[in-house]
């Protein structure tokens, strides 16, 4: 309303100021009164916005983005232990222990995975004379970097690792490894992952030395042989809930260099997990640990070191 009055009364006085001679001719006076009205229905829509601008309430402030939360600490994994122990008619004691530990960023992810089992064993206790024989005595550990591309389809990984095996007459071996994963599934729900599967496709190199420790300690053929081997590996993990899980891990690996050209290493965990807290978990595994040639310190009829081991485990371990 008030811009109206402004208006007319700009209007008026714009006319009266203005208001024809009366030596101008009707023409002439028309285009003059256009003119003045123009400019006055200019000035009192420039009157009606600086009165709106000056009622209308300011617009609210634009939100700020929401701060980055700060990056969580991403390393996770596991620790476990499993421990027999018989004693009486007989005495058996054997000891396993795993660790796994990952830390992941963006695009990149470090592995850490460590493992150990030792073994004892008296099938007749009872006899003073007789001594326990070493039944288990191996340790081992890889460290891997991995690079993903894209959506995390593919990735390109390096592996470090060495370990020994001394019932196995395997003193040492060491090896380094580069290769590509494919990963098929990672399906999860919030923390809980519920299924995931993975390929690797891998060369591998290194260096095994062997030395027979048990029952005699004796020098073992080819003493040291140089690896070249491609490896191919699955890993399978299932989340039945949030306190159940099932996971597979098997590898292939046959050697393509003399003098083991033709051997075949085959590894395989199966474990089951089920969480009794939010940090503790009882587990059972079943490790496969396959050498299609084994290293052997004389050929048959000697005693001869078998091709597979086959550990059963039920312990307990930390979850963080």
């Amino acid at each position: 309303m008030f811009a109206l009055i402004c208006a007319t009364l700009l209007t008026q006085a714009d006319a009266a100021a203005a208001a024809p001679t009366p030596a101008a001719t009707p023409e002439e006076r028309a285009a003059l009164a256009a003119e003045k009205a123009a400019l006055a229905a200019e000035r009192a829509a420039l009157a009606a916005e600086r009165l709106a601008a000056s009622v209308a309430p300011a617009p609210p402030a634009e939100a700020a983005a929401p701060a980055a939360p700060p990056p969580a600490d991403v390393w996770n994994g596991s620790a476990g232990i499993g421990l027999t122990y018989i004693t009486g008619n007989t005495q058996s004691l054997v000891l396993t222990s795993n660790v796994s530990a990952d830390r992941r960023w963006e695009k990149w992810t470090l592995g850490i995975r460590l493992w150990g089992a030792y073994g004892l064993a008296n099938a007749t206790a009872n006899d003073p004379a007789t001594q326990a024989a070493t039944t288990a005595r191996k340790a081992g550990g890889t460290v891997r970097g991995e690079r993903s591309f894209g959506s995390g389809f593919a990735s390109a990984f390096l592996i470090a690792g060495s370990e020994f095996d001394h019932v196995k007459n395997i003193e040492s071996r060491s090896i380094g490894e580069a290769g590509v994963g494919l990963r098929f599934f990672d399906l999860k729900e919030g923390d809980l992952e519920k299924l995931f599967l993975k390929l690797d496709l891998g060369i591998r190199a290194g260096y095994e030395t062997r030395f027979q420790y048990f029952p005699v300690q004796t020098a073992v053929p080819d003493y040291g042989v140089p690896i070249l081997a491609p490896r191919g590996a699955l890993a399978f993990r299932w989340g039945f809930n949030k306190w159940v899980r099932f996971s597979e891990d098997i590898e292939f690996i046959p050697y393509v260099i003399q003098p083991d050209a033709g051997r075949l290493l085959m590894n395989s965990t199966t474990k089951l997990s089920s969480r009794i807290t939010e940090n503790l978990a009882l587990t059972a595994a079943v490790v496969v640990n396959y050498d299609s040639k084994p290293p052997q310190v004389a050929p048959p009829p000697a005693p001869q070191r078998v091709n597979t081991d086959v550990t059963l485990t039920a312990g307990i371990e930390a979850v963080f």
